[in-house]
This record gives C-alpha cells, structure tokens and sequence, in this order.
C-alpha cells in the first residue's frame, strides 16, 4: 500500500529520518538516565550535541539545521535543566559544523570529530556561561567542569559516529 503513495525514495527518506528520530530519542534516554550514573572524575558525559553534529555533517547544514531544531526542542520538552538554550545551541552547532563539513571538510570521521567537539564545546560553553551569569557556578570552574566535560564527552563518539553512519547509508 506504502508503494502506491511513495515512491521509493520517499520511502528510504522516510525510513532514514525516523531511524535518526529513534536515534536521538535513545541518545537522550542515555544521556539522562544512564550518564549520570557513569561518571568519570565527577564528571557526566555529554553525548546530546555530539549526536546532533554528526547527523548534521553526514546529512548536510539545512537537514542537519531542521533536524537539530526539532531535536533541541524535544530535548527541551524533555525537562533537561537550562532546556530552552539547547533549543538554541544544538540548532547553533548543527548550522556551524554543517556549514563547515560542505565548504571545507568530507563526511568522514576525522572532520566529524573535529566538528563534533566544537559543537559540544559551544552547546556546553553557552550553558556554562548561562549559569554563570544567573549565579549557580563560579566562573573559575571552567578548568575543572567545563573543559574536562568537553574532552570526556569526546571518549562516546566512536559508537555515536557509527550509529550515523550506518543509518546515513541508507537509500545511497
């Protein structure tokens, strides 16, 4: 019946864009459920962003951009503490590292990791700034929270990476 109403590429984009969807939906279950209990030095991983940038450099910066949209503002209905910033920020990386993986760099898995720790580290910097200017953590932990997150959150992108890779292959 599917065959009638698409065709068979709507049907294999269709398929990709709802594996990326329970994707990201079981990125954010681990994230909010299982990293928190994981944690190294004190120190959560953060693997929300680095999900949305890699999706963002295999699919390209306006899939990538619309896809983060919507994902920041799952993950902000979600309940996640500072929800309404990722909104921003996850769309904010997505755009940059999209951007720059069509002008500059290949789909591969050097520039994606490249691009996916700049993506993490302005979702987490803009974060860190948020609560410093509302007065929950002082400025001077920037050395000890915000840049060992950053470079800790870095030790999940192998598997996030193949996880998009594999669903990007899709329809190709």
């Amino acid at each position: 019946i599917l065959s009638e109403l698409f065709s068979r590429y709507q049907l294999t984009a269709i398929l990709k864009w709802t594996l990326y969807a329970v994707y990201f939906l079981l990125v954010m279950v681990l994230q909010s459920v299982a990293l928190p209990l994981l944690t190294i030095g004190g120190i959560a991983l953060c693997i929300v962003p680095i999900s949305v940038v890699c999706i963002s450099v295999h699919e390209g910066v306006e899939r990538g951009a619309l896809f983060a949209l919507i994902a920041g503002i799952v993950y902000c209905l979600s309940g996640v503490d500072c929800g309404p910033i990722h909104i921003i920020t996850l769309t904010l990386s997505a755009v940059l590292a999209g951007a720059l993986c069509d002008r500059y760099y290949t789909r591969s898995f050097m520039p994606a990791l490249f691009l996916s720790l700049l993506g993490l580290a302005v979702c987490e910097s803009i974060v860190f700034l948020f609560r410093v200017y509302i007065g929950v953590i002082d400025p001077a932990l920037w050395q000890t929270v915000l840049l060992p997150e950053i470079l800790f959150s870095a030790l999940g992108f192998p598997p996030l990476y193949l996880g998009v890779w594999v669903i990007s292959r899709i329809g190709r």
